[in-house]
Order: C-alpha cells, then structure tokens, then sequence
C-alpha cells in the first residue's frame, strides 16, 4: 500500500500549499508536532470493504495557523461507509483514500488562528471534512469539525451525527405531531431507536415494524426492548404474512399519517396499508435496506392520495450549510446532546461490538460471509 501513502502524502501538500498563503505562520511546535504520519484504514480501488481495505501508516500534514489535530477516540462503520468505499453510494470520495465519515476525537493541538475549538474539546467531524475518520489521527481545518459535550458517553458521540439527526429531521420536517401516529420499519437500526425514544418525547404515538429473528423467545426479547425505548405497538415484518391488526393497533393506526421507511419491498407495500386514506399521509423514504424496488399499489395514490417523498441527510445539510451557514446544523447537535444528557435518548453502548482498527478487515470479511444476520451488532473503531 505504498501507492495510497504516497497518494495521500501528495493530498497533504496540496492542502499544506493552499494554506500557506496565510500571512499568519503557525506556532512552530504545532508545526513539528503535526509534521507526522498516523494509522489508517485505507482502500486504493473500489470494491468491497473487506477485500480493499488495509491497515497502513498515512502521513499528516504540518498543521497551518487555522487547522486542528485531532486524536480519534471512535468511529462507527455505516453502511453508507460501506458503500462508500464499493462505489455504490451517490457520495464522492477520492481514491485512494481513507475509510468512515462519522467519529468523534479530542483536539491535542490547535493552530493561532483557529476559532471555535481549543485543546481539551471533543469534536465530531461535519459534511465539510472529507478525508475518513477511520484513522487515529487527523489533522484538518479547524472549520470541519464541531465541539459538543463531553457528557455525551463516547460510543454516543461517535454516533451523533447520522442516526439521531436524520431522526430528529423525519420527525421536525415531515409534519408529525403531538398525537399523531407515525409508522417506522428497520426499528430495531440506530435511526429506528432513535425515532422511537424522540417521538416519546414529543407525545408521539409509534407503530414499530421489526423483522423476527431466528426463535420466539430471541424475537419477544427484541420486540420489548423495541417498547423500552417507546413504540407502543410492535409489528412482525414478514413477506408474504396477512398483517392481521387487533384492537389497539387498529386504534393507533387510524391517527397514522406518517411512516418513515428505511427498507422498501414488501415492507413498504405494509407501510402504506397502515397509512390512513384522503389524510394527507405521506411515507418517506430514507433508506433501501432490502435492496428491492419500492413498489407501490396504484390504490395508495388514487384511493388513499398518500404522497411519496425521501430524505437524505446530506442534502439537508448542503442546504443548511448554503442557506444558513451551518446554523441548523450546529442547533441540531446541541438539541441531540441535551436529550442524551437528560436520558430521554438513550444510545445502548451494549448494541456495538468494539473493534480495534487492526481486526477491522477481518471483521468485516466475517460480516460479509452471514450478510443476513439481523441481530449482528454495529462495529464502533475504538481508535
């Protein structure tokens, strides 16, 4: 992997070229200290994560009078990075390149002109840092990353920033409100959870939809801990299944005019028959887990004038970012960490299995041979 070293290396003096044009010249000692290399997870092609992808020393560049080094402490695997890093995801990324989007580090050394975040802060990095997290250290314009509480557990904070934002989003920007019912798939994801425990918060009412796992007593532990965190009903996503509703579920549905649908196929065609007709209910769509087609009965548009639209986090972002210069993101993550600060938000450490940056290939190589594992628990880098 010396290509991506030095491929990277000449990422880092184009970046370090740009910089000097300050009139400002960083403090000499940040300068030395930054002059170094890290460990990283890197891909040179595309392809699929735990065939491309090697633990390798990358260089970082000396640091300028506005950048930051960052000392990594978590980062999760997404499946977007995932899909990153196979050329599958409508992101791009330079290759070679390093691995991860989200993550959440300490700050060990900031440059004079750096505005916004000191040494001793714990930051997440934001849509504007581009060049992967899955590395020990970073070394980056202090503008790309975000301070938040150091309250918020690490496995939480390395996690804020996809998940419990795209949460918050469904639930302020599709119209759902107090007494309201809303209908969720995939609820057992970190997006799920977090609708869940949200909406309990807002007086929300939660119709929960969740694949059964392999024997009853594993799928009833599951469903409960789904009602822990606030749905009120709890459904069996099953193709092919008469979905056959009793009294209460009934009664919720009949106040269900929004379903956030993460999987598509035969679940969403579920999500729609929940939906109640000539209401204005709308499903969105924010994620394709089953990788099949979003079919959808001509009925649920003729008869039932249920309205269809999706939601990416990214681009709710670029909008903020051009529109609002970052407000509405920066607002977002403080209501997040109040939420986790206050309990009503709960990130179960006990849901990630902790991984070493050197055993990430070869936990993922074990991933991809069971791909249909629903209880398989998400990979947090502990960096």
């Amino acid at each position: 992997m010396a290509f991506v070293a030095r491929a990277l290396a000449r990422g880092a003096s184009r970046r370090l070229a740009s910089s000097s044009m300050s009139t400002t010249a960083p403090t000499p000692s940040l300068s030395r200290r930054a002059s170094s290399v890290t460990e990283a997870a890197t891909y040179a092609t595309r392809g699929p994560a735990h065939e491309v992808l090697e633990l390798t020393t990358v260089p970082l560049p000396p640091m300028g009078p506005g950048d930051v080094r960052v000392r990594m402490l978590a980062a999760p695997v997404n499946p977007s990075d995932v899909n990153i890093i196979e050329g599958k995801y409508p992101l791009p990324r330079a290759v070679p390149g390093v691995g991860g989007n989200e993550g959440v580090g300490e700050v060990v050394a900031a440059g004079a002109a750096c505005v916004g975040a000191r040494v001793g802060d714990r930051v997440v990095p934001n849509r504007s840092y581009v060049d992967g997290t899955w590395r020990r250290d970073i070394v980056s314009a202090c503008e790309n990353f975000d301070v938040i509480d150091r309250d918020v557990p690490v496995h939480a904070a390395a996690t804020l920033t996809v998940n419990p934002c795209t949460a918050l989003r469904l639930l302020e920007d599709y119209d759902a409100r107090e007494g309201d019912t809303v209908v969720i798939n995939a609820a057992t994801s970190g997006v799920g959870r977090a609708l869940l425990q949200i909406a309990r918060t807002r007086g929300i009412r939660t119709i929960a939809m969740c694949r059964p796992r392999e024997d009853a007593r594993e799928t009833e532990e599951v469903f409960e801990s789904l009602r822990a965190d606030g749905a009120d009903v709890v459904l069996p996503d099953v193709e092919g299944k008469m979905l056959r509703l009793d009294a209460r579920t009934r009664e919720l549905a009949s106040r269900a005019r929004v379903a956030y649908n993460a999987v598509g196929g035969y679940s969403a065609q579920t999500m729609l028959r929940l939906l109640q007709p000539n209401a204005g209910s709308r499903m969105v769509t924010y994620g394709g887990m089953s990788k099949q087609p979003l079919l959808v009965p001509t009925g649920a548009f003729i008869f039932k004038d249920i309205t269809l639209s999706g939601f990416w986090l990214t681009r709710w972002l670029e909008h903020d970012a051009t529109h609002n210069s970052g407000r509405g993101r920066r607002a977002m993550l403080d209501e997040i960490c109040a939420l986790i600060r206050s309990g009503a938000l709960v990130v179960d450490a006990a849901r990630f299995r902790d991984v070493p940056l050197a055993r990430l290939q070869s936990t993922l190589a074990l991933d991809a041979a069971a791909p249909d594992c629903p209880g398989l628990h998400k990979i947090l880098l502990r960096l």
